[in-house]
């Protein structure tokens, strides 16, 4: 924890130093901050005046539109009342020839004329519908024509008769024909004096938009064009500024990388040497730990069980000793027991004859006998490991099995492990409470987070298939030279 402490000191203090520069930079400029300030107003208003302008124009195309729609309005509605106009002198003329030359050929011009005036009108009504003025008199149109096609219809179907009252009849209705004829065209003159005043006054107002809009348009592009190019001109005096300070704070954090660099690299150095040492420390540890196991299996042993023989030479055969006999046998049997136990949790004995393998099922049949949790082991490839690797691998399992003894709660524990490709794989995963029951940043994890990374090796914690903690331990497999000069047991 020192070590990376150190570490990341000179990071710290180098983030520390260029905020102090960027600081001190932003605080010896503050006069020179209008400049951009400037060139952002500036260049805010020329956009600005680009939107109104593409709003105005947008504005003015509306209007545009508007007012040339209803334009060609009013052309369509004087050229349909033409139309109007036109076929009622088919029907006039055609009456008129047929009463005049009895011609049968005027009455179709008559009976043309009267087929085409309803469709007319109806295209009348359409293109003239909201037109100002006109709405009342082509209301007031509908009849009259109606009322002419009558009159010219009744004309002609009373040719054949010559009696004096039906050509006193006809007389009436001609004179009838002729005024409503004369309203007819009356009425068409004030319709086709109307929509020509409609049609001029829309000329004038298009005409005017389109004024209106040009001066605008060249108005404000002229000023947004003004805006946008002052903001250039800020924009690079500012830019020029900047890149003289960028180079400046270049050449400074140039300098100050390079002492970063250097202290890193010592840095790194001292870490290096304290895991050389701490590697070392370890290995001495665990080598005194096997020294001080074959000293109190072999030399207590032997002790024990030369008291035992003396014990026995020295009462056997005394009367009433029998049973003092027994219970100095049994103390001297519990003491073997004992100083054998202490021998095996200082440097198991089967992990330097048998491997890994064996030593991790001996223990999880230990642990399950004084934990009460069932422990499954399946362990394979640890010849492929170094002797390092192992202990460090085994001192992991039972600081995994402490924790799980103490914290999780589990009742079934399962150790796998093997080689996976190039890396060799060790999994300690219990059916317990989880990452819940056990604290990230407890001494346990700690350690075994650091006896993986002697070994070369990463732990990682994650979640159990069924629901517990799962501790993976993965190291690069050991090359065979390697393993064996590592382990001086095995030369």
């Amino acid at each position: 924890m020192c070590i990376a402490a150190c570490v990341c000191l000179p990071w710290s203090a180098a983030g520390s130093i260029r905020s102090s520069s960027s600081a001190t930079s932003m605080a010896e400029t503050p006069a020179k901050q209008w400049n951009p300030f400037a060139a952002v107003l500036l260049l805010a208003g020329g956009l600005i005046l680009f939107a109104v302008l593409a709003w105005s124009s947008h504005s003015s195309l509306r209007a545009l539109e508007d007012e040339t729609a209803m334009r060609a309005r009013a052309r369509m509605s004087l050229l349909q009342a033409t139309v109007v106009l036109s076929l009622l002198k088919d029907v006039e003329t055609g009456q008129r020839g047929f009463l005049l030359t009895r011609n049968e050929t005027y009455l179709s011009t008559f009976r043309e004329g009267v087929a085409g005036l309803d469709p007319a009108l109806a295209r009348f009504r359409e293109v003239s519908s909201g037109l100002a003025g006109v709405d009342a008199l082509r209301e007031e149109l509908q009849p009259l024509v109606m009322r002419r096609v009558a009159i010219a219809t009744r004309n002609i179907s009373m040719f054949p008769q010559a009696e004096p009252e039906v050509t006193t009849a006809r007389n009436e209705l001609l004179d009838e024909g002729r005024a409503t004829m004369e309203r007819i065209r009356s009425n068409f003159r004030t319709i086709e004096t109307r929509l020509r005043d409609e049609i001029d006054a829309r000329n004038r107002v298009v005409g005017a938009t389109m004024k209106r809009a040009l001066l605008t348009s060249v108005l404000l592009t002229a000023t947004g064009a003004f805006l946008i190019l002052a903001a250039y001109g800020l924009l690079q005096r500012e830019q020029v500024r900047r890149l003289r300070a960028e180079e400046a704070l270049r050449e400074a954090n140039a300098r100050l990388e390079q002492a970063v660099a250097s202290r890193t690299a010592e840095l790194q150095q001292a870490r290096d040497e304290i895991g050389a040492f701490a590697l070392h420390l370890d290995r001495g540890i665990e080598a005194e730990r096997r020294r001080l196991a074959r000293e109190v299996h072999d030399q207590l042993g032997q002790v024990f069980t030369a008291v035992n023989l003396l014990v026995h030479q020295a009462l056997q055969g005394v009367p009433g000793r029998g049973q003092d006999l027994e219970r100095i046998g049994s103390l001297i049997g519990e003491g073997i027991a004992t100083a054998r136990r202490i021998a095996s949790a200082m440097r198991p004995p089967l992990l330097d004859d048998l491997g890994l393998g064996a030593a991790l099922v001996h223990a999880g049949r230990q642990f399950a006998d004084q934990a009460g949790v069932h422990c499954e082991v399946a362990v394979t490839d640890g010849e492929r490991l170094s002797a390092d690797q192992s202990i460090q691998l085994f001192r992991i399992v039972q600081e995994a099995l402490t924790n799980v003894a103490r914290h999780a709660g589990a009742s079934r524990v399962r150790i796998e492990g093997g080689a996976d490709g190039e890396r060799y794989r060790l999994s300690i995963e219990d059916d317990g409470h989880g990452l819940a029951g056990e604290p990230s940043a407890s001494h346990g994890l700690i350690s075994m987070r650091e006896r993986a990374s002697l070994a070369g090796g990463e732990l990682a914690l994650g979640e159990g298939l069924s629901g517990g903690l799962r501790v993976e331990v993965t190291l690069p497999l050991a090359d065979s030279g390697e393993a064996e000069d590592a382990d001086p047991d095995r030369r």
